[in-house]
């Protein structure tokens, strides 16, 4: 995971919006969203701002090592399963993740 994805995952887990912790971290909103998009990456000074922004310890949007607790049983048996896959399987089952992942947002985008 990216420094990028895991500061607009720690955003979206607090609920807050770009501008709300643009606003808390005192940093331009149009620097934020280049820094979640990964087109720039945070200098320490500003990712220590969007870390204490965030009430999280800097090294949390540093690590590679979150971690997701998966509640659905039945699902994280199949995820389990996806690594047993052959390659040509996995790469057609991660195009259809991200078909309906990405159906998902625009559902969620249009509805607000």
């Amino acid at each position: 995971m990216t420094i990028a994805e895991r500061i607009r995952l720690t955003r979206q887990q607090k609920g807050l919006s770009q501008k709300e912790l643009s606003e808390k971290a005192i940093i331009n909103l149009k620097s934020l969203s280049r820094y979640e998009l990964g087109t720039s990456i945070p200098p320490a000074d500003v990712l220590k701002a969007i870390a204490d922004a965030l009430n999280v310890a800097s090294d949390v949007l540093l690590e590679d090592n979150i971690q997701t607790t998966i509640i659905d049983k039945e699902l994280l048996k199949k995820i389990e399963m996806i690594q047993y896959l052959e390659p040509k399987e996995k790469t057609i089952f991660n195009a259809f993740l991200d078909m309906i992942i990405r159906d998902y947002k625009a559902k969620k985008a249009y509805a607000s």
